[in-house]
């Protein structure tokens, strides 16, 4: 038998899943919604890069995107950047997709035409294996086999074709980090031309903290052209909704002090509220969530977050990854000095940047600041002392 009104558990602990309280992005929703709303007017309005940790909801919010976007009758998809992943392919299905979508609804032009024209070039030019297009490859436009170029001269005709469709198009990237370098300045220099050329094209990308170094180092532009926001735990009544709401949408409440050990383990972090609130609610039946449900859960939580959240990255790295790792654990919660970290391990920095430069790459960790070093998931560090404490005495 279920809990309240329904036999279902309403919170929803799935990586990109829509929470069914999406409370404390009001904001940043409404800014995502102005996108569409400025250019299907002729307007402009600037790119939008999310950051933030692990498990603060940044897809969701593409996914959110995605819709709106579809509710406009833009042709609209969320793609995630893999680690080998190449802005060539990211751009160029997103762009076949969107023709394709615009040729069924019969809202083919000729901008349309020379831009799948366009495409059949670019494709040509970077060596993508696609499906047929049965059109004549441009020549002169796309095919320079220089990928900057190529790639300003493909998002150029989309958008084109586009506003001739009188819709938009949108690309849409998560894990915007795992771009290249060369990728990113390609993608940055391709939106900086489309827009001066005043076609609907609209990016919306999230990615980890360390994506706003890789695109402001890209192009100095880059910080006009687009807005930043960064999203983290939620506080307050936002935090305190997320798990109240979709209880009392059966019928169910929850105790004040269950509430209470709820949002001092999870820290207000969406992914982790919506973890507990699932374990909480199936330790009863009852109408009310009790303190002693909440207590109960709390083991189940920390044991379902060490094994499904924490341990695929942290297990995987090697022993001198795991030791550097352990360091930054054993100083405390927070970002901690590099300097601090090789002390702790009796080491110089220079000896040990190798650990840090591979954790960086493997985003698990990050810089915040300059010299000072944070990992990307949200109590990682207790997780560490739990399970890879440091040695005592660390080793030489």
């Amino acid at each position: 038998m279920g809990r309240g009104n329904g036999t279902f558990n309403p919170y929803t602990p799935d990586s990109g899943a829509r929470p069914p309280a999406l409370t404390g992005r009001e904001r940043e929703l409404a800014h995502l919604q102005s996108i569409v709303t400025q250019l299907n007017g002729g307007g402009t309005e600037q790119h939008v890069l999310i950051t933030g940790l692990r498990g603060v909801g940044k897809t969701v919010l593409l996914n959110e995107f995605e819709g709106i976007c579809e509710e406009a009758g833009w042709p609209a998809e969320v793609k995630e950047v893999g680690r080998n992943s190449s802005v060539a392919t990211l751009v160029g299905r997103a762009a076949r997709r969107a023709m394709l979508q615009m040729s069924a609804q019969k809202r083919a032009g000729e901008l349309l035409h020379q831009a799948l024209s366009a495409l059949k070039a670019f494709e040509a030019s970077t060596g993508e294996v696609s499906f047929k297009l049965d059109v004549t490859a441009a020549v002169g436009i796309a095919d320079s086999g220089d990928l900057i170029e190529d790639l300003r001269d493909l998002l150029v005709a989309v958008g084109e074709a586009a506003r001739e469709s009188g819709l938009g198009f949108a690309l849409i990237l998560d894990e915007i980090q795992n771009l290249s370098r060369d990728g990113h300045e390609a993608l940055i220099m391709a939106l900086h031309r489309a827009k001066q050329k005043g076609v609907p094209v609209a990016f919306v990308g999230a990615g980890l903290p360390l994506a706003l170094s890789l695109t402001a180092g890209a192009k100095s532009y880059a910080e006009r052209m687009f807005i930043y926001p960064t999203i983290g735990a939620l506080t307050g009544t936002d935090a305190r909704d997320a798990l109240i709401l979709p209880a009392r949408s059966q019928d169910v409440e929850w105790e004040e002090q269950a509430l209470t050990q709820a949002l001092a383990y999870t820290e207000g972090y969406p992914y982790f509220l919506q973890e507990y609130g699932r374990r909480a609610w199936a330790q009863g039946d009852g109408q009310r969530i009790t303190a002693e449900e909440a207590e109960t859960a709390l083991a189940l939580v920390e044991d379902d977050l060490d094994e499904n959240f924490f341990e695929g990255r942290i297990g995987r790295l090697t022993d001198a990854e795991k030791l550097y790792a352990a360091a930054i654990a054993d100083l405390g919660d927070g970002p901690q000095p590099s300097a601090a970290v090789a002390h702790r391990l009796k080491r110089t920095p220079q000896s040990v940047s190798p650990q840090r430069d591979a954790l960086i790459s493997a985003a698990v960790i990050y810089a915040p600041r300059h010299g000072l070093v944070d990992f990307t998931v949200p109590r990682c560090g207790a997780f560490i002392r739990r399970r890879y404490p440091l040695p005592t005495p660390p080793p030489l």
